[in-house]
């Protein structure tokens, strides 16, 4: 009997169905309570320190000090439309932060998805990125006060963290400059946290960190793979004199009234979230399209915000563009050049590119130089040449159609596309097809003035993967460039 009993009473921080839903709320005395919502007649109900469902007694967790700095919502509020939501957390953030308006936007999203995250099928991440004293402990505060279940933390590495991690799902708020020394930490925790059904195991137990988190950083990592799964805040200090600080009475009263409303958008929307696939993101990036349709299930309803999501979540394509390595750089760029010069060549021996790479890297004044092994080593990682022949004269690839479609695919993700425009081909006033694809509103006939048909005499900004770009030769000289072939007789790639 004693057994039954004990198995009766169930430690939980929320039960949602059949049109019935219970959540963990905060009283102002401090206490862990139930408030319940009930679907017919809207019936909600506060105050319950255990709750009867289901023939279970339901009793929220034992609270240890990490749990008693967890944020929860104080009360249920009024039903509140997805707009209007939007609207009133825009007002409150823009009353504390110097932000663009897109940025606010993106924010406001992210609140509305953690108070479903656990109906999503990934938990967002924000990167908030700025230098000192550019905000980015104020926008955590301001964060704290809106997000389902929030907590500020710097130890990231205790049992007791994962612990209310896999009890609570909480949005978890982390202050880099806090937790320095422990970047693997939290790098792991960061890519383990976005997907549901992944267990963190310290000291041999294992917990489920899924959740939404924000973290501060004065850079970006450099983890690409970390990057392209957050949404990037940048930041900046800011002169502005009106703003208010986030812990101003007004600011928190305003935040626990929408906290109170964003709980009742979970209650009714729980269950009726359109969990398909959201139109307009089959052009992002894959991961920028999981961000999109994370962030767009809770606001789903209002096609307007959906199309202004969809139009931030492009902008955040520039954000999470990686860099090149430079001698990878080099070795694109060096490609990109040649396809243009002679499109109509079809091998490339790699003793002949590497030359043309070194040649690139010599007039740009890099100090570096590339054997034929590290442009053999820098083909591999950027997925081109994947077949290729030993010959006598050294190893050599086929400049297939598919691959130069994928050199094009390279050059337009790492941010030089358009560049053919001022390469010169066998027709110099044409584009080649990859380009006219890429970049369709510029794909008429080119002028044929012939300015453009010539090399510029000035080497671009290596930052943006622009190619390296010798001289031209003076008409009177019969000789060509070493780059740039002569294009009144053949001179292939391939060197017998």
């Amino acid at each position: 009997m004693g057994n039954n009993r004990a198995k009766a009473v169930v430690e939980t921080d929320f039960v949602g169905g059949n049109g019935l839903y219970v959540e963990l709320v905060r009283t102002m005395d401090s206490r862990l309570v139930f408030a319940s919502y009930e679907d017919e007649g809207q019936k909600v109900s506060i105050d319950n320190r255990s709750y009867l469902f289901r023939k279970r007694l339901l009793v929220p967790p034992e609270e240890d000090d990490l749990i008693r700095r967890v944020r929860f919502a104080q009360k249920i509020g009024e039903d509140a439309s997805v707009q209007s939501l939007l609207q009133q957390m825009d007002s409150l953030i823009s009353r504390c932060l110097d932000l663009d308006p897109e940025y606010r936007f993106l924010l406001g999203c992210f609140v509305l998805a953690t108070w479903i995250v656990d109906r999503l099928p990934i938990a967002p991440i924000v990167a908030i990125v700025g230098l000192s004293q550019s905000g980015k402990t104020t926008a955590l505060n301001v964060l704290r006060l809106l997000c389902r279940r929030s907590i500020l933390v710097s130890d990231i590495s205790s049992l007791a963290f994962y612990r209310m991690c896999d009890r609570l799902m909480p949005t978890v708020l982390i202050d880099n400059t806090a937790t320095m020394g422990l970047e693997r930490k939290l790098i792991h925790l960061l890519r383990s946290g976005t997907t549901p059904g992944i267990t963190g195991s310290p000291l041999s137990q294992s917990y489920s960190t899924y959740g939404s988190k924000v973290v501060t950083w004065t850079e970006l990592p450099e983890d690409g793979a970390l990057n392209s799964r957050c949404i990037i805040i940048p930041m900046q200090e800011t002169s502005r004199t009106d703003l208010l600080r986030f812990n101003d009475p007004e600011i928190v009263a305003a935040a626990d009234s929408l906290q109170g409303r964003l709980l009742m958008y979970r209650f009714q929307k729980y269950s009726s979230l359109p969990l398909t696939q959201i139109p307009g993101g089959k052009n992002l990036r894959s991961r920028n399209r999981d961000l999109y349709e994370a962030l767009a299930f809770p606001i789903a309803e209002d096609p307007e915000a959906c199309a202004r999501l969809l139009e931030c979540m492009g902008q955040q394509n520039d954000l999470h563009t990686e860099s090149l390595p430079p001698d990878h750089a080099a070795v694109l760029e060096t490609l990109f050049q040649l396809i243009h010069l002679q499109p109509e060549q079809g091998t490339l021996a790699f003793s002949y590119l590497t030359e043309m790479v070194n040649l690139n890297l010599e007039r740009a004044g890099e100090r570096f130089r590339l054997t034929a092994k590290g442009v053999g080593r820098a083909l591999t990682r950027l997925g081109l040449f994947a077949a290729r022949n030993r010959i006598s004269s050294g190893t050599v690839g086929s400049l297939d159609r598919a691959a130069r479609k994928r050199i094009h695919e390279l050059v337009s993700r790492y941010g030089i596309d358009g560049l053919a425009n001022y390469l010169p081909s066998e027709r110099p006033w044409e584009r080649c097809e990859f380009c006219k694809v890429q970049d369709p509103q510029n794909a008429e006939t080119a002028t044929t003035d012939e300015s453009t048909s010539k090399w510029s005499t000035e080497a671009t900004d290596r930052n943006t993967f622009d190619v390296v770009q010798p001289p031209a030769q003076p008409e009177k000289d019969p000789a060509p460039s070493p780059v740039q072939p002569n294009l009144a007789e053949e001179q292939p790639f391939l060197r017998k």
